[in-house]
């Protein structure tokens, strides 16, 4: 288990999932939320035992850059009761102000994510995002047995603030190419739960 807090600012999906799939772990559960400028995740991942301490000091080593306060901790652990004498410390600590950072300016889209379950889908997809300017404000994930086949199934909801530079239609093309190379179905729509902060419409979808 991944827990993470820090200051928000696009990209820190992008490079904390980058860093996951580095060291060998698969995204399987995750939550995350962007809570007036502070970024909050807590992320189920699947790890070999033997992976466990590599990716460790991986984070270790890589929190302050990511300007995050991160703790992992494995699963059996998770339910048992911590003491608030407890010696032990979240990995690469930082002080940050309690500074409120104003919603990025764009359009709110909510982008939904369907395929088999593969390592590297969230990883790819944020990238991409990441690339296009486009902050990710809310991001949930679900691995579950299939209806029929009982294989797998890996969904992504994802939350998000597009620029107003950025071309909605390239974005589709993109998602589009990226979405096939991953087997994936995707679909992509204006969240009609959040006001733009500029005015404008569009929609973007894909069904197959």
């Amino acid at each position: 288990m991944v827990t993470a807090v820090g200051l928000d600012r696009p990209g820190l999906v992008d490079e904390l999932t980058g860093l996951l799939l580095g060291a060998g772990a698969n995204v399987a559960d995750s939550r995350m939320v962007n809570l007036r400028g502070q970024f909050a995740l807590i992320l189920l991942t699947e790890l070999p035992e033997d992976k466990f301490q590599a990716l460790s000091n991986r984070l270790r080593q890589r929190a302050a850059t990511l300007g995050l306060v991160v703790n992992l901790v494995p699963q059996s652990h998770t339910t048992a009761p911590r003491s608030s004498t407890s010696p032990e410390t979240p990995l690469g600590i930082r002080q940050t102000s309690a500074r409120c950072a104003s919603a990025a300016p764009g359009i709110p889209f909510r982008l939904r994510t369907y395929s088999m379950d593969q390592p590297g889908i969230v990883h790819r997809i944020t990238h991409l995002l990441h690339e296009k300017g486009a902050n990710i404000e809310d991001l949930q994930t679900r691995l579950e047995p299939g209806s029929y086949t009982g294989t797998p199934l890996f969904t992504m909801d994802l939350r998000m603030t597009v620029p107003p530079k950025v071309a909605v239609k390239d974005l589709r093309i993109r998602l589009e190419a990226l979405c096939e190379s991953l087997n994936c179905d995707f679909e992509m729509l204006p969240d009609a739960n959040r006001e733009p902060s500029h005015a404008g419409r569009a929609r973007i979808s894909n069904h197959d």
